[in-house]
């Protein structure tokens, strides 16, 4: 059934992008939320067009999203839905600054499905579990870069161990995982509770690229909790470097 679900995940995901563009050029209005971060109406026109596309093909399966009301509905479905419908809305207002449409498929709390799309340029990553991780239909696998993005005051730390640190950095926390995937960056730290929504549409485009993923302890992920955050992130290129990171997080 993956093989559908992928073909359903990856015609969502162009589908919105189009919508996200049309919107973009067209005009659009926006606000700031309670926690102070940007919405648009373009991350809820896409929100609406994600769920009814799901919803419609997959009526069992849960959902979550940043931008729909989240509920203990999700929490007995095997299969759940995680959507960002605008990852990096601050780069979407401004327009110069990436941004994407991120989704994954969770299994009993294990992504088995990720995409991330890219639609002013038309990168679409992807990844399914025990097959690969693509961009554009090439097979993507991590390299030993040594740049980490993470907060400035990591700069030193990670210098130490033999890193260049990358701080202010515009690309947001899905792209990352996409960029450590493709060879770009050798890591990633975010510090802070993320959202899953932040981080399931990277997830399995990272491991499954050769990647490790992890809390700020160096813990795994497991998602559809009754808290749908993780406890920061580090995102690696291998092993040596994920274990180094979380180091530093111990001893910082």
């Amino acid at each position: 059934m993956l093989d559908a679900d992928l073909t359903l995940l990856l015609d969502t995901l162009r589908e919105a992008g189009a919508l996200a563009l049309s919107m973009q050029k067209a005009g659009f209005q926006h606000r700031k939320k309670k926690d102070g971060t940007f919405v648009t109406d373009v991350d809820e026109a896409v929100d609406k067009l994600l769920l009814q596309r799901i919803a419609k093909a997959r009526p069992e399966d849960g959902w979550l999203s940043e931008e729909s009301p989240d509920t203990p509905a999700r929490l007995p479905k095997s299969r759940l839905w995680i959507a960002d419908p605008i990852d990096g809305t601050r780069g979407f207002l401004e327009a110069n600054a990436p941004w994407c449409i991120g989704m994954a498929l969770a299994l009993d709390g294990e992504v088995v499905l990720s995409a991330t799309y890219e639609p002013a340029d038309d990168i679409m990553c992807h990844a399914v579990r025990g097959g690969g991780s693509f961009v554009n239909g090439t097979r993507l696998f991590t390299t030993n870069m040594q740049n980490v993005i993470a907060p400035r005051r990591f700069g030193d730390d990670l210098r130490a161990k033999g890193f260049t640190p990358e701080a202010d950095s515009p690309i947001p926390l899905l792209l990352r995982m996409a960029s450590i995937a493709r060879g770009h960056h050798g890591g990633a730290i975010s510090i802070g509770n993320k959202y899953d929504w932040d981080i399931a549409g990277g997830h399995l485009i990272l491991t499954e690229a050769g990647g490790v993923i992890s809390d700020l302890t160096g813990k795994g992920l497991i998602y559809n909790r009754p808290e749908p955050w993780q406890r920061g992130l580090i995102a690696a290129a291998n092993p040596a470097i994920h274990a180094a990171l979380v180091e530093l997080m111990r001893t910082a």
